[in-house]
């Protein structure tokens, strides 16, 4: 039998994983949202469902809680108040909190939980092509965890199974690795391009290469012996006139530079960097103009 799912959240990842879910046979009803245009959107974009009202919705399979992390306990709050259909699964997609947002629906007969699609959403249509053999990482009740197994599964993704521990710090890392490297290529773009001396689009492909080539490192050995460069060697010549250079002419990128390398710092000094040098290269990064 089909799964019957609704959607609380017509955005990026509402319409992302529901379009992923009908490809796969999943019936979806709809979607609960604020604005008809959206849902209406979002309708279109998955090819399937219909504008739902909550009491509507809380008669589904699987109740899906697509909203940003503010109005997650709002929204479990109204449908809460829409009598649930009982055994029904509600699942949220926060990677900010887990099940246990669920408060207000204990003890009525309905199995929660959580799955966190580990993939970058700028838009739907992109969500839904990242989705694709990437982590969704669930938490959830016992009860619920064969039906979270299989609806990460038919959004083609790899399933991970939590096993607590500070949500707030694990949504803190995650966005450090999305949203810091889009940030951190973005400052790469602009040192480059008012560095000058390479055409644009030669300019993205050596960006592209050393930051690929990192991760793939990371991946292969961890980040410790994955590094290289300057703060390696222990090169504070290196640093302090990348250090003059920024200031002179990408103020705004130096004190991500700064933080990066004192991150860097620690991982040399774990691979045997000295402590005069270490300390040579700590006083070169540290706060204000670089040292003459």
């Amino acid at each position: 039998m089909a799964i019957r799912l609704a959607i609380v959240g017509p955005g990026r990842v509402g319409q992302a994983l529901g379009r992923r879910w009908v490809e796969q046979g999943v019936d979806l009803l709809g979607f609960v949202g604020r604005r008809p245009e959206t849902v209406a959107a979002a309708v279109r974009f998955c090819g399937a469902g219909a504008s739902l009202t909550p009491m509507a919705a809380a008669q589904a399979h699987v109740l899906v809680f697509a909203v940003g992390d503010p109005d997650l306990a709002p929204a479990i709050g109204t449908m809460a108040g829409a009598s649930p259909r009982s055994c029904s699964l509600w699942l949220h997609t926060s990677g900010r909190h887990d099940e246990h947002v669920f408060v207000a629906v204990r003890g009525h007969g309905i199995r929660t939980g959580a799955l966190h699609p580990v993939a970058p959403f700028p838009d739907a249509l992109s969500g839904w092509r990242a989705l694709e053999r990437m982590p969704a990482v669930l938490s959830g009740d016992a009860a619920a965890r064969r039906l979270l197994e299989r609806l990460a599964i038919l959004l083609g993704m790899t399933p991970l199974w939590s096993t607590g521990g500070d949500r707030v710090l694990y949504h803190a890392a995650c966005a450090l690795a999305a949203n810091g490297l889009t940030a951190l290529r973005s400052l790469v773009d602009q040192v480059f391009a008012v560095a000058g001396g390479l055409p644009p689009a030669a300019a993205a492909e050596v960006a592209a290469a050393l930051m690929h080539a990192a991760l793939r490192a990371c991946d292969q050995r961890g980040a410790a012996a994955a590094l290289s460069g300057p703060v390696l060697r222990g090169d504070a010549a290196t640093l302090r006139a990348h250090r003059t250079a920024l200031e002179a002419h990408c103020p705004a990128a130096d004190p991500a530079y700064r933080a990066l390398m004192r991150q860097a710092l620690e991982l040399a000094r774990s691979r045997g960097l000295g402590d005069a040098v270490a300390q040579a290269v700590a006083a070169t990064l540290a706060g204000g103009a670089p040292p003459a």
